[in-house]
């Protein structure tokens, strides 16, 4: 078949124009904005203070939906059954990487989702008891020595924090027994008291304890020292750079949804991140404002779950699926 040169060049002229069309995606309705956690939680300021000025960059309200249950899988599973047509978007955690090793329900979610952007990320900082009466590096020393005499605690089996010790405990070359509570309520009377040695925490649940003597701090899992805590060295300074031990947040979507949503979805939260105000507003909380494209988040999601995967599969982690 001999084809019409003309045709082929207007053809190749209408491509960019139709690449526009394609990309200019606008959602037709209210856009879901799924969180696995109970209102209340940290999760919660990431995601509405970004609402209006994602509002302003789709064109459409952002409804946020809290869906609580099974650490995040119920969340995920009302995702998966949504259409994917870029109306239904889910917010993530660090237990999304962790759960595809933890959980037989979400063994293959790294292939169902997509990110779209890593949005923040908090820091968590060893505390010790102040019974202990230890500097970093005394309480190095306890650990390498004390041939499993420590009991740290974390909020629960697979959080972050508690595969952030044991991480710690693999880099550090120590020995600990993990005590999972319930959450942080328990844990904080019990390290308070002495009657556990240390845990890794989030930043904002303990600037208040460790400024008032009730905790120690040693070490923060931050790029570099924090505003709230600028006397406390960061675990790269103590010559662990590779630790992974944070709380962060980030967007996904279904992997079959049409790239132009997804892009425009991507750009959406990174005009929304940018704000100054909207950064503003997420510093004072502690966060740390990313604002990664969905590609260096998907990266970012695939070194998480390789070292979860080892740190789990080594210590014989396993929870109730």
């Amino acid at each position: 078949m001999v084809l019409d040169r003309r045709a082929l060049l207007l053809a190749g002229l209408a491509l960019p124009t139709l690449a526009r069309a394609q990309s200019a995606w606008k959602p037709e309705r209210p856009v879901r904005l799924i969180l696995p956690f109970t209102p209340g939680t940290s999760m919660d300021p990431a995601a509405r203070l970004a609402q209006e000025s994602l509002k302003d960059a789709l064109g459409q309200s952002v409804v946020v939906e809290n869906i609580a249950g099974a650490a995040t899988v119920v969340a995920g599973a009302e995702m998966l059954k949504a259409p994917p047509d870029g109306h239904t978007t889910l917010m993530i955690a660090n237990s999304f990487a962790a759960n595809i090793t933890l959980r037989t329900r979400t063994a293959d979610w790294q292939r169902a989702f997509v990110p779209v952007v890593q949005a923040t990320v908090v820091p968590h900082v060893l505390v010790a008891a102040p019974a202990l009466r230890t500097d970093w590096t005394g309480f190095l020393k306890r650990l390498r020595e004390g041939g499993g005499s420590m009991t740290y605690g974390s909020p629960g089996i697979g959080t972050s924090p508690h595969l952030g010790a044991e991480h710690f405990l693999r880099l550090a070359g120590g020995k600990a027994v993990h005590a999972p509570y319930n959450g942080n309520a328990q844990l904080f009377v019990d390290l308070y008291a002495g009657r556990i040695d240390f845990a890794l925490s989030t930043l904002p649940d303990v600037v208040q304890p460790i400024e008032e003597g009730k905790l120690t701090a040693l070490a923060v899992t931050a790029e570099r020292r924090v505003r709230e805590l600028l006397n406390v060295p960061t675990f790269a300074e103590l010559g662990l750079p590779d630790l992974l031990s944070d709380s962060w947040f980030g967007i996904m979507v279904r992997r079959d949804t049409p790239a132009a949503a997804r892009d425009a979805l991507e750009r959406a939260w990174l005009t929304a991140l940018a704000r100054q105000d909207v950064r503003e507003r997420l510093q004072a909380l502690s966060f740390t404002v990313l604002a990664r494209p969905g590609a260096e988040f998907e990266k970012v999601i695939d070194r998480y779950v390789a070292t979860y995967a080892m740190i789990i599969k080594e210590n014989g982690i396993a929870v109730q699926h």
